[in-house]
């Protein structure tokens, strides 16, 4: 599991998941700080698909909530890979910068949900091994 700036990611998200009054309040800029940049992006991507894998991993104490929350995190997964993709070919390919918050939105979205999903199915199925996910994440 690649280290995350756990703080600055979980405020991207909500800005995005719990809207509030002046919603323009973080600039682009801030968002791709808040998130730790291009490493940041490439961590987010490598880490889903360990966060898959010890979701899928549970299965062997709680199978039905196992497959469930693991199925809903290879959603998350997806856009949260296709939010990435969308910005390295932005930026690749140097578009317009106006439709990066929206992917940074996106990917820090999925990632935040993929983490909270993954939480909350080990303190139902094995909450032995919670303290040390949770420092992990």
């Amino acid at each position: 599991m690649q280290p995350m700036h756990s703080r600055g990611l979980e405020i991207v998200a909500l800005d995005n998941l719990q809207p509030k009054a002046n919603q323009l309040q973080l600039e682009p800029e801030h968002l791709w700080g808040l998130i730790g940049g291009k490493e940041g992006l490439l961590r987010m991507w490598a880490n889903a698909d360990l966060l898959i894998a010890l979701a899928a991993y549970v299965q062997r104490w709680n199978f039905e909530e196992g497959v469930i929350v693991t199925e809903r995190m290879r959603h998350d997964a997806v856009q949260l890979k296709r939010a990435i993709f969308r910005l390295r070919i932005d930026m690749i390919v140097r578009r317009s910068q106006i439709r990066a918050p929206f992917y940074i939105h996106q990917a820090a979205s999925s990632y935040y949900l993929m983490t909270r999903r993954l939480l909350a199915l080990y303190e139902t199925s094995h909450a032995g091994l919670l303290p040390r996910l949770a420092e992990a994440l």
